[in-house]
């Protein structure tokens, strides 16, 4: 979920530049320095999409990028900034338990323990803040358990878990019209879909060697190779049905960009519209 360079417009890569520092900012300030390697451009979109959808017009000012010495123009604390940065430690920490410890060499393993160690007291002042996101992610959990007792070989149903939290997430943006309450969630659970198919195609032989569930390994495809390429198909449909309900909102603030993160951006991360193009370098100071 990252804006798609060649078509971005100067003005609009400030904007995008601006949130990523505040939302960075904002991780540094209420949950301490540690939580700020977890920033992931999700949560900058989730912070731009809130206050777009609201109206409302960041403040922007000068300020310290946390871990150096630089000063530089960022959005400062919005209400979608807030939520971005709560979004980012739960997100984190959850991923932080997505494997299970003899499924990790022996540094990742070091690595994730520290982690956890790290990051817990982060997690619990996001939970205190926010206890109704947490209880959204511990009923994905839940699904995905059940997914992965039953084996299931269906992709909706595998994916199912995931679309309904990103749903659920997304659907958070949205102001008090229920039509654009159920486009958010619409939108949400197509992102959901389009994360989990990608993320298991590209987890097939490490997932297949393990004996982890993966929908793909279930279904017997042969390699990695051919379950990217299924991945690619169905997250292309997917992206396609995002795009139809996307152009219906009404977005009051920063529309040039948005169309660009979601039109572009997410049908490039799904298939490369320019060799090469994922390897812009993003300056976040």
């Amino acid at each position: 979920m990252k804006p798609y360079l060649p078509e971005l417009t100067i003005r609009d890569y400030n904007i995008y530049l601006q949130y990523l520092r505040g939302v960075r900012r904002q991780l540094y300030t209420e949950f301490g320095w540690y939580s700020c390697h977890l920033l992931r451009y999700n949560g900058v979109v989730f912070a731009i999409l809130s206050d777009s959808l609201a109206g409302r017009t960041a403040t922007c000012q000068r300020q310290r990028v946390p871990g150096t010495l630089c000063w530089r123009r960022m959005m400062c604390q919005t209400q979608g900034i807030r939520q971005a940065a709560q979004v980012e430690v739960l997100l984190g920490w959850h991923n932080l338990q997505d494997r299970r410890p003899d499924e990790l060499r022996p540094a990742k393993r070091l690595r994730r323990a520290l982690d956890r160690v790290l990051l817990r007291r982060a997690y619990e002042r996001a939970v205190q803040q926010n206890p109704a996101l947490e209880r959204l992610f511990g009923q994905e959990r839940d699904q995905a358990v059940v997914q992965m007792n039953l084996n299931a070989k269906n992709y909706n149903l595998a994916a199912e878990p995931m679309s309904n939290v990103y749903g659920a997430l997304y659907s958070t943006l949205a102001t008090d019209d229920p039509n654009q309450r159920k486009s958010m969630r619409y939108i949400g659970s197509s992102i959901g879909r389009i994360f989990y198919l990608m993320d298991k195609a590209e987890r097939f032989e490490a997932d297949k060697c393990s004996g982890r569930y993966n929908v793909f390994v279930v279904n017997d495809l042969m390699g990695q190779a051919s379950a990217v390429e299924n991945a690619r198909r169905q997250a292309l449909a997917a992206a396609n049905d995002l795009m139809r309900v996307y152009s219906m909102l009404d977005v009051k603030l920063n529309r040039s960009l948005l169309d660009n993160i979601m039109l572009l951006g997410l049908h490039h991360a799904v298939e490369p519209l320019e060799v090469g193009a994922e390897q812009e370098n993003w300056e976040i100071p």
